[in-house]
Parts: structure tokens; C-alpha cells; sequence
């Protein structure tokens, strides 16, 4: 039946904020939290010399995601063979270039490259970046990097038309291609359901997702998430780590409080959200790209302020427009429900 137009504009939303937060945050990244005297804008520069407006490794992950959904046949699903060896060589062949990749994943990268020379072929497949990540898992099990829940948005926006199983099934097997700690696919599974249910409603529910985990796992993610609700981004210092990551992201989302009626209140909200993330400190562009996500799927691509949405560029060679289109291709055409048919999903 398709998505409505509201629907449209808050999945567009959920990808152009995410990478607007990662343009924004970049310049800030290993550095300590911005103080509250200091401006945040989308300068560019820090230590890895960003331009204005350019995006890191957090956004060019999920373009890949997106491309392969775009081109996979049928309902664009992720799981099929194709579509997960599409992500495999394109994360392979950008890793080789960039000046910004994770850690795990670059470990990852680097063991999935050893796999396919060892099975004669010349790019990693799908197989061999599972088989590395397994590997990576096991050489150092308690790292559990949020090189995932970046790119979670771009892994749930196939599955807006079909069942919340088909969604958890796709995050879960594009986040299992680097990341395979439980924290990591959890964080993954929660924040995609989320973003899902902001795109369908323009409802936040980070909690939506609970249910799915088991009794303890799920006591445990629900005081994470008590944590977060109650603090500032900048008190979950170690937001490498996924756990953090997620709070960080969370603690900018939920302080900027309800969501408004207004499209100018709208605006303002997100530039809290993601001036809140992007003061964080560490990782600060994978903190706002994922607050971005989740802000952005329930406020629309409108609450985007304009002047930031025009500065968006990035690898491999996008800007905003191209960006928009890749999106447009993966959600599909306009359907036919209305508004409250969305409030009912």
C-alpha cells in the first residue's frame, strides 16, 4: 500500500538527520566535551581536517546498506544472498580509502580480506566478513564497538511496509556482518525498532523493542535506558562502546524534550538534539548520527534546518539530493493510508 506522505517525510528525515549529526559532530570527534560557552556549527576541520558539512564513515556505511537495499530484488530485503554480498565488497572497497573506520570494523575488514584471498576471490563476501567477525569476537570478546548502531537506521527502512520479525531479521544480519557482541546486536535491534515505529507514528518509544530480549537482558537494557533518560550525553564518556553510544545518543533525544506540533519548534528540537550529542565528546559524530536517526525519523526531513541540509556531502561522491534519492528508491512510492491509520500501526 505504501507509505503516506507524512510517513516519507519521517523516513527521509531519520537519514538526512543522521547524517547531518554526523557532519555536525565530526570536527568534535576525540576530543573532550564542548563546553557550554563554545558554539557547535557545521564547521568542518578537527583532527581529521573535515570539510564543512562532510560526512564520516557513519554515513558512508549506510549509504552501502541503502544502495544494496535499492537494488535488491522484490521488497528490497537485506537478507538475501545478493544484497548481502553487495554490502560486503563496497564496505570493503571503502575501507581501502578512508581517512575514519572503527577499530573493530577495520579488524574485521582486514580478516574478511585474508578470507577471500584464501578462498581466490579478490573482494570479501558476506560469508567471509561473518567468518571474521566471529574471529574478531573471540581475539578480543569484550569489545563491543558502536560501529552498528550507526547504520541501524539504514538497515530497518526496508522492513516500514512488512512485519516487525522481517525488521529485526534485517538489523540483525547487516550488524552481525562486523559486530557480533550481544550488546551490540540488542543496541542495534532496540534503536532500529525504534527508529521504525518514529517513521511509522511520530512516536518515540526506545522501550518498544523489550520485549524481544530475554528477562534479564531486557532488565538490564531498561535501566540502561532509566540511565539515559536521567542524564546528559556528556556523562557516558566511553561512548565507543555501544552501551554508551546508545545512552549518549538517547540522553540528547529524550533532553530535548516532547515533540512539538509546530515545524519551527520542530526545527529548534533537533538542533538541541544534535548540538546536545555533538558537545558529547569522543565520538561525537557517531553519537549525533544516531540521535539524528531517531530525532529525525519522528520530526521529518523539514525539521533538518536548511542551511545545514545544504552544506551535506560525502562519500562516494553524494550530496543532499543523491542522498534523498537512494532513500526515495529504498521506502518506495507514496501509498494511500492516512494519518490515523499511522497513529494505529
Amino acid at each position: 500500500m505504501g507509505l503516506t506522505p507524512a510517513q516519507r517525510q519521517r523516513a527521509l528525515g531519520a537519514v538526512v538527520a543522521a547524517a547531518t549529526g554526523d557532519a555536525l559532530g565530526a570536527p568534535y570527534e576525540f576530543q573532550a566535551p564542548v563546553a557550554a560557552s563554545d558554539d557547535v556549527d557545521m564547521v568542518g576541520g578537527g583532527i581529521l581536517d573535515w570539510q564543512p558539512g562532510e560526512w564520516t564513515d557513519d554515513t558512508s556505511m549506510a549509504i552501502v546498506v541503502l544502495e544494496a537495499a535499492a537494488t535488491s530484488p522484490g521488497l528490497h530485503d537485506l537478507r538475501v544472498d545478493s544484497a548481502q554480498d553487495q554490502i560486503a565488497r563496497e564496505w570493503y572497497s571503502w575501507s581501502l580509502g578512508t581517512p575514519d573506520i572503527g577499530t573493530l570494523t577495520s579488524s574485521v575488514m582486514r580478516r574478511a580480506a585474508d578470507n577471500a584471498r584464501e578462498d581466490g576471490h579478490f573482494a570479501p563476501r558476506a560469508a567471509d566478513l561473518r567468518r571474521a567477525a566471529e574471529a574478531a569476537h573471540a581475539a578480543t570478546p569484550r569489545n563491543a564497538g558502536n560501529g552498528s548502531l550507526m547504520r541501524t537506521h539504514a538497515a530497518v527502512l526496508p522492513y516500514l511496509l512488512t512485519s516487525e520479525d522481517d525488521a529485526v531479521a534485517g538489523i540483525e544480519a547487516v550488524c552481525t556482518l562486523t559486530h557480533v557482541h550481544p550488546d551490540t546486536v540488542e543496541a542495534c535491534m532496540l534503536w532500529g525498532l525504534a527508529v521504525r515505529h518514529a517513521v511509522l507514528t511520530g512516536e518515540i518509544d526506545v522501550r518498544r523493542g523489550l520485549e524481544r530480549l530475554d528477562e534479564d537482558r531486557r532488565a538490564l537494557w531498561s535501566s540502561r535506558i532509566d540511565e539515559a533518560e536521567g542524564a546528559a550525553p556528556e556523562d557516558f564518556r566511553r561512548n565507543g562502546w555501544v552501551v554508551h553510544a546508545f545512552q549518549a545518543a538517547l540522553a540528547a533525544v529524550h533532553g530535548a524534550g516532547p515533540i512539538p506540533e509546530d515545524r519551527f519548534a520542530r526545527r529548534d528540537m533537533l538542533r538541541r538534539v544534535l548540538d546536545s550529542a555533538a558537545r558529547a565528546g569522543y565520538d561525537t559524530d557517531t553519537v549525533a548520527c544516531i540521535a539524528g536517526a531517531l530525532a529525525g525519523a519522528a520530526l521529518g526531513v523539514k525539521s533538518v534546518p536548511p542551511e545545514w541540509r545544504r552544506m551535506l556531502f560525502g562519500w562516494p561522491g553524494y550530496e543532499l539530493d543523491e542522498l534523498v534519492s537512494l532513500t526515495d528508491r529504498v521506502i518506495g512510492p507514496v501509498g494511500g493510508a492516512g494519518e490515523g491509520r499511522e497513529r494505529s500501526a
